[in-house]
């Protein structure tokens, strides 16, 4: 509960938590100490309030057409959708498994910048593309695109996000979900 002024208080909405098919796969796969750290790392982060993103925790997802969030658990990341009062877990992926991912095309407003301008200043550009994309240009045409990441984490979270496997594997969920149902996270066991 939340105290606005004394004598009035503001229940908090509790999401209800429900896993796809797959995620209930992923989740399974995981290692126990990896579970119980999901498990409460979803209670904790996701029951409340689901949409709140912060620097180290939960993020919207660039790059994806719906309105997707990631949340981080230790090595392992956690894809969602928030759907009405529902939180449905797309997909469970532990960092070791998603080493040989790469990129697909994000469609997103970019700076561009002559090839020849970036090279006196590469330092500069690169801190400036941690916060956006950066167009390279070529005699005035595209010819690449410079990507910042404030952290390894970033990168893992980019190389995920633009994998057109990955994108395809949380769609199949999405359908599945809606489907077939979910379970919720308070009936799913912690055992392989």
């Amino acid at each position: 509960m939340t105290t606005l002024w004394p004598g009035y208080s503001l229940a908090k909405v509790a999401f209800e938590i429900v896993l796809a098919p797959e995620a209930i796969e992923d989740f399974r796969l995981l290692k126990a100490n990896a579970q119980a750290s999901v498990r409460s790392a979803l209670e904790r982060h996701l029951r409340h309030e689901p949409r709140k993103t912060s620097r180290s925790r939960i993020k919207r997802l660039r790059g994806t057409l719906r309105r997707q969030y990631g949340l981080r658990v230790g090595e392992v990341r956690v894809f969602y959708d928030v759907s009405g009062a529902a939180v449905e877990i797309l997909a469970i992926v532990p960092k070791s498994e998603a080493d040989l991912m790469t990129g697909a095309i994000r469609m997103s407003p970019m700076r561009q910048v002559p090839l020849s301008e970036l090279k006196d200043d590469l330092a500069r550009f690169l801190r400036e593309a941690e916060k956006h994309e950066i167009v390279i240009t070529r005699h005035g045409k595209p010819a690449g695109v410079l990507i910042g990441f404030q952290s390894e984490d970033d990168w893992f979270d980019y190389r995920l996000e633009n994998d057109r496997r990955f994108l395809q594997r949380i769609e199949r969920a999405r359908k599945n979900l809606h489907a077939e149902g979910g379970v919720k996270i308070e009936d799913v066991d912690d055992t392989p």
